[in-house]
């Protein structure tokens, strides 16, 4: 319980202390953080299935090889999930070996390069925050956008560190128990960390442009 109290204090205060009390009444932060959790579990229960589901295939195939000496059924694999394997599962991107270095310079490293599935995912993730740090603000003044650009790139920003922590480090349980690569994990936990950095600037650039907005109309009163 401390834990999850520490937390939503720090959800609070990264919402500029508003909470569930979000400055836009059409859209709160809480609702915006369910949708997100939604979102993941959805992620989570379609990974499940997928990994059940190939849990069975080769308990399938075992059990029916074990008194078969010829085992020519299982030689055929099936044309659409090999087409799909192919074309996107295993594809890689631009048709460069994924999980090879990317660098910017020679002193400057991004990381590995993502598969064809692992781009799509990463893309749709991005897309999904700037979507919900964008969603339904009030833009008819300037300090209205950017008080509530900032209390929800805010909110964000600490929500993705939970994702972010759990897909660290390299002796990760979560590695054994969804047989995930390191790699792929690691790639995964290197744009989560991208995407919160890019809140937290989001964050406080609002947080700056509505500093100096304020002084200037208090400026400008005097």
């Amino acid at each position: 319980m401390t834990f999850a109290n520490n937390f939503s204090e720090a959800v609070k205060r990264a919402g500029g202390g508003h909470g569930e009390e979000d400055p836009e009444p059409g859209l709160r932060n809480i609702d915006v953080q369910n949708y997100l959790g939604r979102i993941w579990w959805c992620f989570v229960a379609a990974f499940t299935l997928y990994q059940v589901i190939l849990y069975f295939v080769r308990y399938v195939r075992t059990v029916s090889c074990l008194n078969n000496d010829t085992q020519r059924y299982f030689s055929i694999p099936n044309h659409t999930y090999a087409r799909f394997k192919k074309s996107f599962l295993d594809a890689p991107l631009w048709r460069t070996r994924h999980h090879r270095e990317f660098k910017l310079s020679s002193a400057l490293g991004m990381g590995t390069l993502p598969s064809r599935l692992q781009s799509f995912f990463l893309i749709g993730y991005f897309a999904v925050n700037i979507g919900f740090c964008v969603w339904r603000i009030d833009y008819s003044s300037f300090s209205a956008g950017a008080g509530q650009l900032l209390s929800r790139s805010g909110v964000m920003s600490v929500i993705n560190m939970i994702p972010l922590f759990l897909l660290a480090g390299r002796n990760n349980p979560v590695i054994k128990l969804t047989g995930i690569s390191f790699d792929t994990m690691n790639l995964i936990h290197r744009w989560f960390g991208r995407i919160v950095i890019l809140e937290a600037i989001a964050h406080t650039v609002c947080w700056i442009a509505n500093k100096v907005q304020s002084s200037k109309k208090a400026q400008g009163r005097t």
